[in-house]
């Protein structure tokens, strides 16, 4: 899980990516799953740091120079919740590892939730001025990050479907940048397990 929220911090960094993440919980376990896509300019800029964007998982460089990561792990609840608290406690506060949470409830759901305040702060504090942050606007236009929760879906911010089983949140990357307020300070999903 580490890994796939070690490439969301990708997003800040380049307006040319793409993200899904998708938590499934079933029973007492879980699977996490996502899908980052880089568009060429955003690939060169990471790969020219030497690190492998995909340890964790299946990444294919694409015909037109971009690239696909997707990584997917399966886990217990408990493995999950463990996880995001090393990551916590290893964290300097910039990396949206922290910004996840998994938490058992005392009637017995799962409550995951996804602070996106925290993004917009990173993204606010990243040192950029007001004009180099316009400028990047427009290159965000049409990017995307989008979370789904799958499971018996009890409540949610997000968007529920029909049958009860999945929420989501769909974020435009430039409305993120920009502060927009209709993009919500978090993502809250409660699961019945």
């Amino acid at each position: 899980m580490r890994k796939i929220l070690f490439l969301l911090c990708l997003l800040p960094l380049s307006a040319c990516i793409d993200a899904e993440l998708t938590l499934k919980v079933e029973g007492d376990n879980a699977t996490v799953a996502s899908v980052i896509r880089m568009a060429p300019e955003a690939y060169q800029m990471a790969a020219s740091s030497g690190e492998n964007l995909c340890e964790d998982g299946i990444g294919e460089k694409l015909d037109d120079g971009g690239y696909i990561c997707s990584v997917e792990e399966t886990g217990t609840i408990d493995e999950m919740i463990a996880e995001l608290e090393k990551v916590k406690e290893k964290s300097d506060g910039m990396a949206p590892d922290e910004t996840a949470q998994i938490e058992r409830l005392a009637d017995g759901n799962i409550r995951v939730s996804m602070d996106l305040g925290a993004l917009k702060r990173q993204v606010s504090e990243g040192g950029l001025d007001p004009a180099m942050i316009a400028m990047l606007q427009q290159s965000f236009i049409g990017r995307r990050l989008q979370m789904e929760i799958v499971g018996n879906i009890v409540e949610t911010n997000g968007e529920k479907d029909m049958n009860g089983r999945k929420a989501s949140l769909t974020v435009p990357l430039d409305k993120l940048l920009m502060q927009d307020p209709s993009v919500p300070d978090s993502f809250i999903t409660v699961v019945m397990p």
